[in-house]
């Protein structure tokens, strides 16, 4: 009902504390020194040591590979890794590839040749003090293969200061890199001639990588970690090109590299063999365990570990006032989400949209209500709506797959394409203890429970 004495200017006020937690909200890793410590909650610290631990440990050389599900923190993991082994003295590069390269076209060529931009831009970036005619053979090399125009680059580089146009030395620089990234992005001519040229000659491009980053070593005396994101959305299809058929290339660049893998890439024994073949190095980022395997489907589940969803309801408390959430329906939240963070932070997402509508509903017919919050009727909703959209492309034989995922905790087949699928959906979620196991997303349980292909649960 109405609240007595509230003005339009507060609801408004309580709109906008909505909308501010929706930003906050966003479905994108932490990535900025910024964003880490505001929002920042360490759920995997073990994983987080243990990462840092085989980089330090590691070969000069060595290369490690990094998995988990979609959506359950590796990138924003990884930020916080950058910042560890920065202060641990390494010079650090992380990128995704995703902003720099479509993903239906990344190949390992291109991957390689990202590698050297990077390296080159983040050098400059942080200034490293590279002799001028080095640098301008690398920028000439850059824009020969991108078709972007280095002249004045290259006038600059050997006057060391401006050289007409009005842009200094690191405004032209500034402008390579923006129009040498658009270029790879958007121009796929480009992407087809840089991989036609280097196939052929794989050696060459290694190489000029092995160039960039043995002078950036020596001026700034620090070991090189590469850290690549995003390589774990790679499709079945290109995942078995990248990482199977040309795991090899990959693997000889003269620094470390931390690649992404998608993680049904280890799922396939004949893409395992193969990625052990360059590296025994291979990290799982599971998903958080809420409860003992079979425990969730009891009426009244009780979780192994309060902790973890303590510091679920954290990451909520960090990004969301508290007065705009009910208590009982935030620990709800977190249940649903499985213990996979896209998912905790998508449904809370869509509960802020749910009340920023009734909000501006009630503006429009001058109804001030303080009292709407995030509570049991708007998450509901919200879960409806994703029950929906799971159940869209599902068919039978997907229900029955599910079912017996969900009676066994295992797949009959853990190579079968369908079920891979569904892993990478988030369908199905794998947790890890002393075992594998399997289970559903808690939105997918509820689906099934409503289309009657599972029953409801019992003590």
């Amino acid at each position: 009902m109405p609240n007595p004495g509230t003005t339009p200017e507060e609801l408004q006020q309580r709109l906008d504390a909505f909308r501010a937690a929706n930003h906050n909200l966003r479905l994108q890793p932490l990535q900025t020194a910024e964003d880490l410590n505001r929002f920042w909650v360490e759920h995997d610290p073990e994983l987080l040591d243990e990462l840092e631990q085989a980089v330090l440990d590691s070969l000069d050389t060595e290369k490690l590979l990094f998995t988990g599900h979609t959506g359950c923190g590796k990138s924003t993991l990884l930020a916080e890794l950058r910042q560890r082994l920065e202060q641990d003295g390494y010079f650090v590069v992380l990128f995704s590839i995703a902003d720099l390269i479509e993903m239906a076209d990344i190949n390992h060529v291109n991957i390689l040749f990202t590698v050297a931009t990077q390296l080159m831009e983040t050098a400059e970036q942080r200034q490293v003090n590279i002799k001028s005619s080095i640098k301008k053979a690398f920028y000439q090399w850059f824009g020969t293969h991108t078709k972007v125009e280095t002249s004045q680059l290259e006038a600059s580089l050997d006057a060391g200061y401006e050289v007409g146009g009005g842009l200094n030395l690191g405004e032209l620089i500034a402008k390579f890199w923006l129009s040498l990234k658009a270029n790879m992005k958007i121009n796929a001519v480009i992407r087809d001639e840089i991989k036609t040229e280097f196939e052929r000659k794989i050696t060459d491009l290694i190489g000029r990588i092995n160039d960039i980053a043995a002078v950036i070593q020596a001026e700034c005396d620090r070991p090189i970690v590469v850290i690549i994101d995003d390589l774990d959305k790679l499709n079945a299809d290109l995942a078995q090109k990248v990482f199977g058929v040309n795991i090899q290339p990959l693997s000889q660049p003269q620094f470390r590299i931390l690649y992404t893998v998608p993680i049904y890439v280890l799922r396939d024994v004949t893409l395992r063999k193969l990625l052990r073949s360059s590296t025994d190095k291979i990290h799982t980022m599971p998903v958080a365990k809420f409860f003992a395997k079979g425990e969730s489907h009891r009426a009244n589940p009780v979780p192994i570990n309060s902790d973890l969803i303590d510091r679920f309801e954290q990451i909520l408390d960090r990004r969301i006032l508290p007065e705009l959430i009910d208590l009982e329906t935030k620990r709800a939240i977190v249940l649903k989400s499985g213990g996979v963070l896209r998912e905790l932070i998508r449904i809370a997402s869509r509960c802020c949209d749910k009340c920023s509508q009734r909000l501006r509903r009630e503006l429009r017919q001058s109804q001030p209500n303080l009292s709407i919050q995030i509570n049991e009727e708007i998450l509901a909703q919200v879960l409806n709506d994703l029950q929906i959209e799971f159940a869209e492309p599902l068919g039978q034989k997907d229900y029955t797959l599910l079912k017996g995922i969900y009676d066994t905790a295992l797949p009959e087949d853990t190579e079968d394409q369908r079920f891979l699928d569904l892993l990478h959906g988030l369908y199905v979620l794998e947790y890890r203890n002393a075992q594998r196991w399997y289970d559903l997303n808690p939105v997918v349980i509820d689906l099934l429970r409503q289309e009657g292909v599972l029953s409801e649960p019992t003590d």
